[in-house]
């Protein structure tokens, strides 16, 4: 994860690396958005990024990260290049434990095996 802009949390943008586990912080969505949607997002609900792509927003303007989730596959975009409707990467967070910390290392031994030093 990267966290691009102003300092200020709520104003972050954060991009997102696939595979990489966020929570959802924000799943108020406008009544005429829901319909264009089959799964949204759940606020407190784990999910893992299938993707982040430069997206569009409701009135069809460019500017804001997409984000895709394993989780939830949605309709595609009735407009060209007809693009999955993902969903705002600041309604995430990225999910920060100490398990995901120990699985990373998990398979580094702490010493070099005799066998792999250079002398």
């Amino acid at each position: 994860m990267v966290k691009v802009g102003p300092r200020s949390a709520e104003s972050s943008v954060y991009i997102y690396l696939p595979g990489q586990k966020v929570v959802c912080v924000n799943d108020v969505f406008p009544d005429a958005i829901k319909k264009f949607y089959w799964k949204l997002p759940v606020k407190g609900v784990t999910y893992t990024v299938r993707d982040l792509i430069p997206g569009i927003d409701p009135s069809g303007e460019p500017g804001e990260m997409c984000v895709y989730l394993v989780e939830l596959i949605n309709p595609c975009s009735d407009m060209p290049p007809y693009p999955e409707r993902g969903f705002k990467a600041e309604r995430f967070r990225p999910l920060e434990t100490d398990t995901e910390t120990e699985t990373e290392t998990d398979d580094v031994p702490e010493q070099i095996p005799h066998e792999a030093a250079v002398s």
